[in-house]
């Protein structure tokens, strides 16, 4: 197989993979509150469940293709239990039954997103190329993803306009998982093309990431790192959960527009990781970059208290593409720095339950109780009075103790170099969401 069709193959498995996810991730909870009258509550159970499932991903599908399966076979499994399970979420009429067929989507999906990866990086280094060149074919393959997202929202708003408009409470099946159901269905295909990734048959250990805490003990303000991390992260959801009923609550946009708007920090974070990022890392270093990442919540944040003008707010969607690569990426080259080579994986497991897992998850429930304690019902209607700034204000100040902290407290690591096999500067580096 020539290299350029084994990356438009990969890049496609990434397109596929994360368009699925994007196709929901926008715009759902504002669908769930306006169709089933979902509390902040019942939208952060929802929300939740997928960071559940990554807190237990690597007992599930990193088990599975290492021992017994082929990734892109696993991958391909993935893609048709997601793709119906998307579907039946689309004609669920109950918090629970959503619920229920989205623990099914999330268990299956949330192992696919370091299988991908995985994927991509063994064909890479059977080409015998230098890491560096492996890493920028990496990032190159990786970003079809977030095109892919993008795509999905540019998708989902056509369809969206296209369809008669509901009365306000009004049920209808869910456009945006009847996408991610389509979605699901070509990326099974499209694991079939993808070459075979055989497991590797090698005994490994589940809790091989607890290895990894031996870093709170050696490392020098590493405890510090993960604590400001994991405190940070139970932030993010305040803008995936809860900035699309916000968009349309408090600032009345239309619901076909909503997940369009929201691609903005994709965009943005593409650019970032292209321009910004790299520039930052070499020249201000690591802990300034991890500052500066962290600074641009808040100011997005105190924008959404701010509420007005409604193209400021919609502009500052482009702080979370931002911040999102300023902080992970520096924060994934971090741990890559100070973590000894044989137990950097883990490391980077061990980040990713508490920021993206267990933060994540802790911030669904956060913001959705917050989100209820601040609406009153109007009486004798389905409409509620939300009083957004209030709400918005305080992930705007956590955000902004974080980033004093890592001021105050963080230790910028010894730099990097080519002998040690690290990522440098950071160029060629994947963008997530």
């Amino acid at each position: 197989m020539s290299r350029t069709s084994l990356r438009i193959k990969l890049g496609a498995m990434m397109f596929f993979q994360y368009a699925m996810w994007g196709a929901w991730t926008p715009i759902l909870a504002a669908t769930i509150q306006s169709r089933l009258h979902a509390s902040g509550v019942e939208t952060g159970y929802i929300y939740g469940i997928l960071w559940l499932a990554c807190m237990i991903t690597p007992f599930i599908g990193g088990q599975l293709v290492d021992r017994y399966l082929p990734s892109q076979g696993f991958m391909g499994i993935a893609a048709v239990v997601c793709a119906l399970s998307a579907y039946m979420m689309a004609t669920q009429q109950t918090i629970s039954g959503l619920g229920g067929w989205m623990w099914v989507w999330s268990l299956f999906f949330a192992p696919t997103l370091g299988i991908s990866n995985s994927i991509v990086f063994y064909h890479l280094s059977k080409e015998n190329t230098s890491a560096a060149t492996q890493e920028r074919d990496f990032s190159r393959i990786r970003t079809a993803g977030t095109v892919g997202w993008i795509l999905a929202a540019i998708i989902l708003t056509v369809m969206l306009r296209g369809r008669p408009a509901l009365a306000p409470g009004a049920w209808a099946p869910f456009e945006e998982m009847y996408l991610a159901a389509a979605f699901g269905a070509v990326l099974a295909v499209v694991c079939l093309l993808i070459p075979n990734t055989p497991p590797s048959r090698q005994s490994k250990d589940p809790w091989a990431f607890t290895k990894a805490f031996k870093l709170f003990a050696t490392v020098p303000g590493f405890a510090v790192f993960m604590v400001i991390s994991f405190l940070a992260s139970t932030e993010f959801q305040f803008y995936y959960m809860l900035s699309s009923p916000f968009m349309e609550n408090g600032l009345g946009i239309e619901h076909d527009k909503v997940s369009l708007y929201k691609s903005i920090a994709q965009a943005a974070e593409i650019i970032s990781l292209a321009l910004f990022t790299p520039l930052s890392l070499r020249y201000l270093g690591i802990k300034w970059t991890l500052v500066i990442g962290t600074l641009a919540w808040p100011l997005r944040y105190f924008i959404f208290a701010l509420g007005q003008p409604t193209w400021l707010v919609l502009a500052s969607m482009s702080f979370h593409g931002i911040g999102f690569a300023f902080v992970f990426v520096t924060s994934y080259i971090y741990i890559d720095r100070v973590a000894p080579k044989d137990i950097r994986a883990s490391a980077q497991s061990l980040f990713t339950l508490i920021t993206l897992g267990l933060g994540n998850y802790l911030g669904t429930m956060f913001c959705g109780r917050l989100q209820d304690f601040y609406t009153t019902a109007v009486p004798g209607s389905v409409n509620k009075v939300i009083e957004w700034p209030r709400i918005f204000l305080i992930p705007a100040l956590l955000t902004v103790l974080c980033a004093a902290a890592f001021t105050i407290f963080f230790r910028e690591p010894a730099p990097a170099t080519d002998s040690e096999g690290t990522m440098g500067d950071g160029v060629g580096l994947a963008p997530v969401n």
